[in-house]
């Protein structure tokens, strides 16, 4: 059975890498010619921004459905999510490279870690009808755990950068 809310998770996921395929290629333009090393990349901070929304629309039905099970599910939630504020602080130290203010956006050394984090969202989003219907709760509370940590870790991660992006940006004024 279809979960009611597919339709307009699909719309928004559509919109959103709609939204990042625009952004991206109106980034493109503004990159210099040979002013980015080898494993880097250039992203509008912007973009930045779009990778915890595309997260909440893969997993936000899913994990609101396992917060509505019991309270443990709230606690493994908030476990998940205090163990991926120091993992998407950390990330955004090793990804940062430095900001380019007068284009407005971020360079970024590349990271196998976010194909991992993408996989992990993707393999929930397909395996969603099949954690409805789990009734294990040490299993469920995991999962929670998890989609808290994965959510959590990207919202840090974005504000992390922010932060870095304005701070370097106001020490290159």
């Amino acid at each position: 059975m279809s979960h009611p809310h597919t339709g307009l998770s699909l719309a928004l996921l559509y919109g959103a890498l709609l939204a990042m395929a625009v952004i991206r290629r109106r980034g493109m333009k503004d990159i210099e010619p040979g002013s980015l090393a080898k494993g880097e990349r250039q992203r509008p901070l912007l973009m930045t921004w779009l990778d915890p929304v595309i997260a909440v629309i893969f997993v936000g039905s899913v994990f609101v459905g396992l917060l509505d099970r019991d309270p443990w599910h709230l606690v493994a939630a908030l476990v998940g999510g205090m163990v991926g504020i120091p993992i998407g602080i950390a990330r955004a130290k090793v990804m940062f490279v430095r900001s380019q203010p007068h284009v407005r956006a971020v360079v970024f050394r590349r990271s196998g870690l976010e194909y991992g984090l993408l996989g992990l969202l993707l393999l929930l989003r397909l395996v969603e009808g099949s954690i409805e219907t789990l009734h294990n709760g040490t299993l469920t509370w995991l999962l929670t755990a998890l989609i808290a940590l994965a959510l959590v870790e990207s919202i840090t991660r974005a504000l992390a950068i922010t932060r870095r992006y304005h701070a370097h940006a106001a020490s290159l004024s």
